[in-house]
């Protein structure tokens, strides 16, 4: 099927949302808790905006600001002295008429700050005048802008910056409270530790004060995607003897929302949704799997990938979108890159193409697989969901099916 009709047949792909096999997936309460918490308090829909791709995905969230309730463009960064940059180039006045358009809808602009450097980020938080420094620039970049709020995203951290960025956190907080501006806080999801390790360490540390962060930012915003192989029950029960590297199974993401509420109100909580999915390079070999992850494939991509190979993608058991295919071409991924799950032999690598030397998995979501995670959100009373990401390639059918 090709991307044309699949867009034509999108109403009838989003029923499956609705249907037993669904009900299996995602939790057979999920439809009555979502009529009782969604009812009263609808969920609030947001989308991060990235620079790589601007006049796409400005033109997307224009075309859909009467569902979006919260716009996040991915602009700005921190480079090792504290120095916000813009990427999207914002201050240039370039986007005055499209923020204007944007705040005249009643939408709200929360534009995030990410910074990806472990080190840089413990060096800078960690020095007392230098972090508040960067909190006052940060305000500043706020009320200059007219935003309403701002979201941080620092990722890979390590343990030891905890109280430095908790610190950070709060001193953000008193300086953007008192302005009636939110604080947003972009945080990694975490696994359960018994579905993490097949032996959980005594002490495990994180970064993020998740207490600290439900008491002092506005909305807590899980990234719950990228799962790949990172779940070893999930893996063991799905993925034996079946290709199984979901960006984010309903299965994994109902785990991350549980975790979470434990020290988080879900008045407070957001779950990220990925409107991307993976190209894996898959082999089997002495009783296990192994994964390369090799490329990102957004919707439209995946969708015309299949179509060139005359693939029609099928609904998997983490209920994303997948097909297979073999190749004579071989990607060597990083380690990094690359997992390996104790398996049978998936059926689909029992019977190599002869003419072929490599096998590749795609597994990608569309807008049925991102509606189970908008369920899970009623299911459990969030605040609401933000889509990561906007730029003209999400599968459109989403759009008229929020609500």
């Amino acid at each position: 099927m090709n991307r044309k009709n699949y867009i034509r047949a999108g109403a009838v792909a989003i029923i499956m949302v609705l249907a037993p096999a669904f009900s299996l997936a995602v939790g057979s309460r999920a439809d009555a808790a979502a009529t009782k918490a969604g009812a009263s308090t609808p969920l609030v829909y947001g989308a991060w905006l990235p620079f790589w791709t601007t006049q796409a995905g400005q033109q997307e969230v224009a075309l859909n600001l009467d569902q979006l309730k919260e716009i996040s463009p991915f602009s700005y960064k921190i480079v090792g002295n504290g120095t916000i940059v813009d990427d999207l180039k914002i201050s240039s006045g370039a986007w005055n008429n499209w923020f204007d358009a944007v705040r005249s809808n009643g939408n709200k602009i929360i534009p995030t700050i990410a910074w990806f450097d472990a080190n840089g980020i413990e060096r800078l938080l960690s020095n007392g005048p230098a972090r508040r420094a960067l909190e006052d620039r940060v305000a500043a970049l706020v009320k200059n802008n007219d935003f309403n709020g701002i979201d941080i995203d620092f990722e890979g951290m390590y343990p030891a910056t905890r109280p430095y960025y908790s610190l950070f956190i709060e001193g953000l907080a008193m300086r953007l409270h008192p302005a009636g501006r939110m604080l947003t806080c972009t945080v990694n999801p975490r696994t359960p530790v018994d579905s993490l390790y097949v032996t959980p360490p005594k002490n495990i540390s994180y970064a993020e004060n998740y207490p600290l962060l439900g008491r002092y930012c506005d909305e807590v915003r899980i990234m719950a995607y990228d799962q790949g192989q990172v779940d070893l029950k999930l893996d063991a029960s799905k993925g034996n003897g079946t290709l199984y590297a979901p960006v984010a199974d309903p299965a994994w993401v109902r785990k991350l929302i549980v975790y979470a509420l434990q020290y988080i109100s879900p008045k407070k909580l957001m779950l990220g949704i990925p409107t991307y999915g993976y190209e894996w390079e898959v082999s089997w070999a002495n009783g296990q799997t192994e994964y390369q992850r090799v490329r990102a494939f957004d919707f439209f991509g995946a969708m015309d990938r299949a179509d060139t190979l005359g693939i029609t993608p099928v609904r998997d058991n983490a209920g994303e979108l997948s097909f297979t295919y073999s190749s004579t071409t071989y990607i060597q991924a990083p380690p990094i890159l690359t997992s390996y799950v104790t398996s049978t032999e998936p059926s689909v690598l029992a019977h190599p193409d002869p003419n072929a030397t490599t096998t590749f998995f795609v597994s990608f979501p569309d807008a049925t697989s991102e509606l189970q995670k908008v369920a899970l959100a009623k299911e459990y009373g969030l605040r609401g969901v933000v889509f990561f990401k906007a730029d003209g390639n999400i599968d459109p059918a989403i759009w008229n099916s929020l609500n």
